[in-house]
């Protein structure tokens, strides 16, 4: 039986091959570089699907402009 959850992350600080994430608003974990799309910045939003059953996990990494676009706003008010 397969379980999908969707999260949000931010990327914080990327530096030396290592990103720090913010993951779902709440804690704050290291990733490597490799693990993220092409091209994506420090301050982008991610919107990641994680698909996971027996013996097999697999993250969709996307960036969201729309949801960067809003928590910029919202940070600006």
């Amino acid at each position: 039986m397969s379980k999908r959850s969707k999260h949000v992350w931010v990327v914080n600080v990327i530096e030396d091959g290592s990103a720090s994430i913010e993951v779902d608003g709440r804690t704050v974990t290291p990733i490597p570089q490799w693990v993220l799309p092409e091209g994506v910045r420090e301050g982008d939003v991610l919107a990641v699907t994680h698909d996971r059953r027996e013996g097999k996990s697999k993250l969709v990494i996307e960036t969201d402009p729309d949801a960067k676009r809003k928590a910029l706003e919202r940070s600006e008010s």
